[in-house]
């Protein structure tokens, strides 16, 4: 008679930003900040805001598709993020998602999803990092909004200085 030890391990990731923390700050980034940018065009020329595709359009457009995708991943991530197999699901739609929507990249809605994906696949603070494909779409997930927020900065400087 042979008996078989399974040994588990609960490793936890220690470094980094936790993952509501890299939420908040890819739609603060993204969203808020071309939110400010668009602001500051108002505020800053003589352009007319209210022309087709102006500013206060703009505005209005970043605002509510930005906020949908910030509903969409907390309600997708929150219920989720405590159980790993659940959250393999989580971070595959996610990370599909932020790959489906880049074209509105403009809103920062694919990087609040890349950044809830990247959560729920275990790569912030206090996770457990999954494996498989939930972790290649994490790991898809925060090159997305890195991306996207990178893309919001030199968008939204570029149109300033030039």
């Amino acid at each position: 008679m042979s008996t078989t030890t399974t040994a588990t391990s609960s490793v936890r990731t220690s470094r980094g930003v936790s993952g509501p923390i890299l939420v908040g700050s890819a739609f603060l980034l993204s969203t808020v900040l071309n939110i400010g940018f668009q602001l500051a065009e108002i505020a800053f020329t003589d352009t007319d805001p209210h022309r087709p595709q102006g500013p206060i359009e703009s505005i209005v457009s970043i605002s509510v598709v930005g906020v949908a995708g910030l509903i969409l991943a907390l309600a997708v991530a929150l219920p989720l993020v405590r159980d790993p197999a659940k959250a393999k699901v989580g971070a595959i739609v996610l990370g599909s998602l932020a790959l489906i929507s880049a074209p509105l990249f403009w809103s920062g809605a694919p990087a609040v999803l890349g950044a809830a994906a990247a959560w729920l696949a275990g790569l912030t603070k206090g996770g457990t990092p999954l494996t498989g494909a939930a972790r290649g779409f994490g790991i898809v997930g925060f090159v997305v909004a890195v991306l996207v927020v990178v893309a919001t900065i030199v968008g939204g400087l570029s149109a300033i200085i030039g």
